[in-house]
């Protein structure tokens, strides 16, 4: 690179040091270079890496424009991509403002083409791919984070389908998200925009419910407020060549809980008749024996009640209404529906264009989150504690204890003389304090800067480097220490002067064994706090050199195009690291779901590719145009892994109007960090949610099938429970996976009828095949089969607590659990067809004239297929058209979103009306598959097809200022209420890729300077 003169210099250092240059995306639109007076030959497409003189591609491509993203009115990006049809929300993988407040890490959003997972979908910010948005080991599925991407930078967002592997790499196999993003801006822009969430209670059946339980029935609510705002700077450089675009936001979310809306006033369960009560946790007021022994609470000498509760100074048998904590805790009037959130991103994109032989381009994109979960109080959870069995030990001649408790408990005189103990399970929730709190701020950044021009002749060349990195700084408060527990339990002295027997520094003895026992000063000795931290950084650089081989006379004898090619070389290196404090580290925050986990590894990857274009026909008959397309990438990876991908398409123009294409893909995924090298941990899970072979098991094994998962003769029928719907699973990490292999197949039409101007539409069918899937092998299926055969491979996944036999717990030392570790497994098959058509219908073209005109859109898509199969040899099973538990979420066969939009003539404005519809399913043990079929519920069937109606405006007033203002889901439509045990028990009844907060209205003005 050679700059010619001192003017270039001083040119040169004014729009680069300090605020470095960013040149135009790879797949930025013909119309933006023109913005600076450039000439726009050709463009480069998501999904290709050649310069092509029209935006046509081998492969779908659906297109959300920048108006589409102001009528939609939704400030966070990833509410944005989920209206599209290709986006699938599983609340069990994927994470946003809406996920389970009890699934993991928050303040962070992902995206998840054709229900895929986020994990297996390419984002990229301008053709470059964005890293990992949280380093978190308690996430199961890292992803980009969408909310680093501000809506009011967009320009357009491209989702391409299918496998991109040979263009982009790996973990392009459900497909490509390309976020384009505004530049070559002049002037100051100001935005602001206010939103408010407006509801009717009007779920008649669960205000039954929740009257019928003595539950509050929330009134009409006006929350969840939100206020977005946004300054956009650009300045041109002197001379034309360069641009610098800098850019300001601010988002805040106010939170709003569950149990503002009546729907998710509380958990729904269902009663065999199909009747609804009201749910919740047993970890509220119980306690037993960690042996499974029975307790005398009558006094007559003879043990009969599997468990106690705490009335008065009295045990009473479990379940005893006017208990203190009751039964039952209802958490969701803790738990947040939307997070609380608070954002802020700042950033600039530039470039200068030196010569025709350097145009220097550079960006930096700055993000600083703040967001905060509520989940119920903590409590002593039932086998969460410090013995080996999981129980906490209490002393016999404990003060707290009156004597009736001492004789339930089997405290004779002399094992009260001897202060001899009792392990005991408890489920007590700490009423006293308040919600537990999480904390998570992410702090991210991402700096590129890069030159590209021509070398010689035909050839020109584009060489980046790109450096990418998250923080994660995160605390809980309000939980329980596990080892503060013990130590107040074991209490001496008198009950009007107790003291701990442990003599620990701050000790204050804790009585749980009397109504309002628990004084604030113990309470507050018992709370810890935990925190977190961690980075995670991605460093690219990459080399691309581009030609068109026509320059050398290499073409087709039937073409008037020359061969356009592309290669490249890649050198990308990820790093991961996270470190928990010793609380969080030991796992004695109680409630916390176990230990959490460190990890420090990095993975590295060299890649080189290729690319060609070939125009085989052009202008003949029948063949106004043939193109062929081709890649191949080869990937080196540090694990010793090599793979090879490669892609074919073809495209067909018989004549004007109508082309076909078609594509097929061979793509990988390789394994992350987190997949390979997080180490073992036992948390509870609610995909086993009771132990067969565990007393009061509603679907009880016998004892020799309770035999082949290690339960001896003596415990079964005595085991305990798993508390909450919830046993254990180990995860962890494995050094022997390899890589996903996906193929992907596309072929459908493009039209642009002559006889019909203004209208264009395309029919896409799609299919994506994936083998070797990374994941874990279904723990109930591990279960079943273990308890079924006795075969040897699924019954070593088992591992009950040598103590008690149960199958929950949180150690890995002590036992309880189903193996749930990463390895190669599962394959998966998605079909369907995807619909896309836009009609601008200018109204005077129709004899209607001075009404302006209207334009019509459709994004529609057909699920065919979503099979699905856990292990090889095992049958598959299908999802399409079905929802439930072991599908994950709901797949309606049909799903589109329509918009119409009226310009308005004299008064510069557009109203629009959006229609988004969800199509019916049915419960999946409904199904034919033998994998899903199993016994109805009483309670639902199928889920009706759900209408949402969106309208929306935009008036600009003069050329300064412009407003906006629109309403989403208008008719305040209740989402389908689901029963907690089909969707999960922190989900709100229902799935969280529906409206959640009823109807929507938003206000917004932009100003132009």
């Amino acid at each position: 690179m050679k700059i010619n003169s001192q003017r270039e210099r001083l040119l040169a250092s004014t729009f680069i040091c300090g605020v470095a240059l960013l040149g135009l995306s790879a797949t930025q639109a013909a119309a933006q270079a023109a913005d600076t007076g450039g000439d726009v030959a050709e463009v480069v497409v998501t999904g290709s890496r050649i310069p092509q003189p029209n935006l046509e591609s081998v492969s779908p491509i659906q297109v959300v424009g920048s108006q589409d993203v102001l009528l939609g009115g939704r400030p966070q990006t990833i509410d944005i991509l989920n209206q599209l049809p290709q986006v699938t929300q599983n609340p069990g993988v994927d994470l946003g403002p809406t996920s389970d407040p009890l699934s993991g890490p928050g303040g962070v959003s992902t995206v998840n083409l054709r229900g895929l997972g986020p994990q297996r979908t390419l984002v990229l910010i301008d053709g470059r791919r964005l890293g990992l948005g949280d380093p978190n080991t308690g996430n199961p599925n890292p992803a980009p984070d969408i909310n680093q991407i501000p809506s009011q930078l967009i320009e357009r967002v491209e989702v391409l389908t299918g496998g991109a592997s040979a263009v982009y790499g790996s973990d392009a196999v459900g497909g490509v998200v390309n976020f384009i993003m505004k530049r070559n801006f002049e002037g100051v822009q100001l935005d602001a925009q206010y939103g408010v969430y407006q509801h009717n209670q009007h779920s008649d059946r669960m205000q039954d419910i929740l009257a019928n339980d003595g539950q509050l029935i929330p009134g009409k609510r006006w929350d969840g407020k939100s206020a977005d705002y946004s300054v956009l700077m650009g300045a041109n450089a002197p001379d034309g060549r360069g641009n610098v675009t800098a850019f300001f936001t601010y988002s805040k979310q106010k939170p709003v809980r569950q149990g503002a809306r009546d729907y998710s006033g509380c958990q729904l369960n269902v009663n065999p008749d199909g009747s609804g009560f009201c749910g919740g946790s047993s970890n509220s007021n119980i306690l037993y024996f960690a042996s499974g022994a029975l307790m005398d609470l009558d006094g007559d000498g003879v043990p009969e009640s599997e468990a106690g509760a705490v009335r008065g100074n009295q045990f009473v048998p479990y379940g005893t209404a006017g208990t203190t904590p009751p039964a039952i805790f209802n958490s969701n009037p803790y738990m947040y529906l939307i997070q609380d959130n608070t954002r802020y991103t700042a950033g600039f994109f530039a470039n200068y264009q030196v010569n025709e032989h350097a145009e220097l381009y550079s960006s930096f994109n700055f993000m600083s989150s703040e967001s905060n979960v509520n989940i119920a109080p903590s409590a002593l959870f039932q086998g969460s504690g410090v013995t080996a069995s999981g129980g906490f030990l209490v002393n016999c001649n404990n003060p707290f204890l009156s004597g009736q408790q001492q004789s339930s408990l089997g405290c004779t005189p002399a094992n009260i003389a001897a202060g001899e103990t009792r392990d005991l399970y408890f489920g007590r929730r700490n009423i006293e304090g308040g919600a537990r709190n999480s904390f998570y701020d992410h702090t991210n950044y991402r700096f590129v800067f890069g030159s590209r021009g021509k070398l010689a002749g035909p050839w020109s060349y584009d060489l980046y480097g790109s450096y990418y990195r998250t923080k994660l700084a995160s605390r809980v408060e309000n939980y329980l220490s596990l080892q503060r527990i013990q130590d107040a339990l074991l209490v001496g002295g008198t009950a009007a002067n107790p003291v701990c027997l442990s003599g620990a520094a701050g000790c204050v003895p804790y009585n749980i064994f009397a109504d309002g026992g628990v004084t604030p000063e113990a309470a507050d000795a018992l709370t810890i706090l935990g925190t977190q931290s961690g980075v995670t950084t991605q460093r690219i650089i990459e080399a691309t050199i581009t030609g068109d081989l026509g320059e050398y006379g290499i073409k087709s004898p039937w073409a008037t195009n020359g061969v356009g090619v592309a290669f490249g070389l890649t050198q990308r290196r990820d790093h991961l690291e996270f470190a928990p404090d010793a609380a969080s580290e030991s796992g004695d925050l109680s409630g916390s779901g176990g230990a959490s986990v460190r990890i420090d590894n990095s993975l590295r990857a060299a890649e080189a590719y290729a690319e060609a274009r070939i125009p085989l026909i052009n202008d003949m008959p029948f063949a106004q145009e043939v193109l062929l397309e081709g890649g191949y990438r080869y990937s080196d990876y540090s694990t010793g892994i090599q793979a090879k991908t490669y892609k074919v398409g073809l495209q067909w123009q018989p004549v004007d109007g109508i082309r076909f294409r078609g594509s097929y893909n061979k793509a990988i995924r390789a394994p992350n960090i987190l997949e390979l090298y997080t180490p073992q941990s036992v948390t509870n899970t609610s995909d086993v949610p009771e132990d067969p072979c565990a007393r009061g098991a509603d679907n009880p094994a016998s004892a020799a099938a309770c035999a082949n998962t290690g339960v001896t003769p003596a415990q079964y029928g005595a085991i305990p429970q798993c508390p909450a719907n919830q046993c254990a699973v180990l995860t962890g990490g494995n050094t022997n996976l390899t890589p996903e292999a996906a193929k992907t197949f596309t072929v459908g039409f493009t039209t642009r009828p002559n006889f019909l101007p203004g209208f264009t539409a395309s029919v896409d069918y799609y299919r994506i095949k994936i083998g070797n899937i990374i994941g874990t092998i279904p723990l109930e299926i591990i279960l079943d089969r273990c308890l079924e055969t006795g075969d040897e491979f699924f019954c070593s996944q088992v591992t009950r607590n040598p103590v008690n036999g149960t199958l929950f717990g949180t150690t890995a030392a002590s036992g309880g659990y189903i193996n749930g570790r990463t390895v190669n497994v599962a394959k998966s098959i998605n079909e369907g067809f995807d619909f896309q058509a836009n009609y601008k219908l200018p109204l005077e073209d129709w004899g209607v004239d001075k009404w302006g005109g209207i334009s019509f859109d459709l994004a529609g898509s057909l699920l065919t297929k979503q099979s699905n199969t856990s292990l090889p040899g095992d049958p598959s099973y299908d999802c399409a058209g079905y929802f439930g538990s072991s599908c994950g979420t709901i797949y309606p066969k049909w799903r589109h979103t329509a918009r119409m939009n009226w310009t308005v003539p004299g008064v510069d404005a557009t109203l629009s009306v959006a229609w988004r519809y969800w199509g019916k399913t049915k419960y999946e043990n409904l199904s034919g598959d033998d994998q899903l079929s199993g016994a109805p519920d009483p309670f639902i069937s199928k889920i009706r097809a759900v209408n949402y109606f969106d309208v929306a405006g935009i008036w600009d007033l003069n050329d300064k200022f412009r407003l906006r203002a629109g309403v989403n889901n208008v008719f305040d439509v209740n989402p389908p209420l689901v029963p907690s045990a089909i969707v999960g028990g922190g989900l709100p009844n229902t799935y969280p890729l529906y409206d959640l907060l009823g109807r929507r209205l938003f206000v917004g003005v932009t100003a132009n300077f």
